[in-house]
């Protein structure tokens, strides 16, 4: 291998600017939802939670009847004008900002994966960071259904890039710069440096980063160095408090269970992907103005905080929300499934700066909540299991979507900090991933990198 202590030292230095850069990102992102819900929830009127609960009311008040008063009503109209307005506003900026840097565009993998391949140039590779930037922060703080991992990942690639352009490296490490640069921003987006180094080796192994140990390396080293500075930011794992309750099942049972599940999210993650890209095929043929289309869209993300304030903006914590077994019916869970399944392909085929993790995470999880009712229904398992089949779904989806089975597997064990799910996650994934393959099921990641490249060639 041809590396020196240059090498070490890049990975390094791209592993802390990366991370330090992403994190902010984060942060910035994370103090954005904060803000919109304390917005919407302001007057501890939580608007469409205090119509339909009119049994909490009952209780405080001891009315048996509960009218919304004309205040009431004015506030709800005031605060979601004001909304609307400023939802558009962002939407429109981050369209012009698109429009300008077309290469911030999208998700952050292929753009990554055409870099390495040297199908994308970067002349001013740092304006392209800041545009990425903002226009990620913009995307996800208008209320838009993405990650902050796909902006991350083309931003710590593009730090790389810049190191390997302006330090002395032999020419040979410039791509493993590149890749130890989007390991450091998925680092950074999950407090996860070894899901981080398996990603970009399941998904980015090129003729350009052929060597496996030197993959590896430059992949943990950065990853490592960006996990270090997310820490110091983010001390605190939000998932910390679900409840894990195995069901007390006979082990040919739950091997059943863990077999159809792995089938289910096969097919539903096949079908997911088919939707996915006819939502970014179609996007462009709706044929209405910008404005239009943009004040739809507004229109649209306001309609959806009114009623769930917490799924808007790829907001994590929607998903640790709803692992309560006491939240939501079948029939509601399937809705917020529905609504969140088709806003999140509507949010990327936009073209807007945001990654697909995110709110696919949240899909798995409410998929895993779904899987669990159906099961208790039927009298198999207790609603208690509910946060134990949720966070199986999250990984398992990732797998049969992403179909990086390892990814899957680590990421959500070291995201959440949860191992008691680790051997049923494996069984399920491994039974999941064998099944897309059979079925075919190309990989999101690559299905956008074809779209990206087909559409460049045009």
């Amino acid at each position: 291998m041809k590396f020196s202590y240059r090498f070490y030292l890049a990975c390094i230095f791209i592993g802390l600017t990366g991370g330090g850069i992403c994190v902010a990102f984060r942060y910035l992102i994370f103090e954005l939802n904060k803000t919109r819900l304390r917005f919407l929830q302001q007057d501890n009127f939580s608007d469409f939670e205090r119509i339909i609960h009119k049994e909490n009311i009952q209780k405080i008040t001891g009315n048996s009847h509960y009218w919304l008063i004309s205040d009431d009503i004015l506030a709800i109209i005031s605060k979601y004008l004001i909304l609307f307005v400023v939802t558009f506003a962002i939407l429109y900026m981050v369209y012009r900002l698109v429009k300008r840097f077309p290469m911030t565009s999208g998700s952050g993998l292929p753009q990554t994966k055409a870099l390495l391949e040297g199908k994308m140039l970067y002349y001013k590779p740092s304006l392209s960071i800041v545009a990425k930037f903002f226009g990620g922060i913009l995307s996800i703080g208008s209320g838009l259904s993405f990650g902050r991992e796909g902006s991350s990942v083309q931003m710590g690639s593009l730090i790389g890039y810049m190191f390997g352009k302006g330090l002395k490296v032999h020419p040979e490490n410039k791509g493993y710069l590149i890749a130890a640069g989007a390991g450091a921003g998925i680092s950074a987006a999950f407090t996860a440096p070894l899901a981080s180094s398996i990603l970009i080796i399941e998904s980015l192994r090129n003729n350009n980063t052929s060597d496996i140990s030197k993959l590896t390396l430059a992949t943990l080293l950065s990853g490592l160095c960006a996990g270090i500075v997310a820490i110091l930011f983010f001390p605190t794992n939000i998932y910390d408090n679900i409840v894990i309750s195995e069901p007390e099942l006979n082990e040919p049972r739950m091997l059943l269970i863990f077999l159809i599940m792995a089938i289910t999210f096969a097919f539903i993650g096949k079908y997911f992907s088919k939707l996915f890209i006819w939502g970014k095929q179609n996007y462009g043929k709706w044929k209405i103005k910008i404005s239009h289309k943009l004040m739809l869209t507004a229109a649209g993300i306001c309609v959806i905080s009114f009623f769930y304030p917490s799924l808007v903006g790829g907001n994590q914590s929607f998903v640790i929300e709803n692992m309560d077994n006491e939240k939501f019916n079948l029939a509601r869970s399937l809705i917020v499934l529905t609504i969140l399944v088709f806003f999140t392909i509507f949010s990327n085929a936009t073209g807007f700066p945001g990654g697909v993790f995110i709110p696919m995470l949240t899909m798995g999880g409410l998929l895993g909540k779904i899987f669990c009712i159906i099961l208790s229904d039927m009298g198999f398992v207790s609603l208690e299991s509910t946060g134990y089949f949720s966070m199986i779904g999250m990984s398992v989806f990732f797998i049969s979507v992403v179909r990086t089975p390892l990814t899957g597997f680590v990421l959500i064990s070291e995201m959440t900090g949860n191992y008691e799910v680790a051997f049923p996650t494996l069984v399920v994934g491994i039974l999941a991933y064998i099944i897309t393959e059979i079925i075919k099921v190309k990989p999101l990641d690559d299905i956008l990198y074809d779209y990206m490249v087909e559409n460049k060639s045009k």
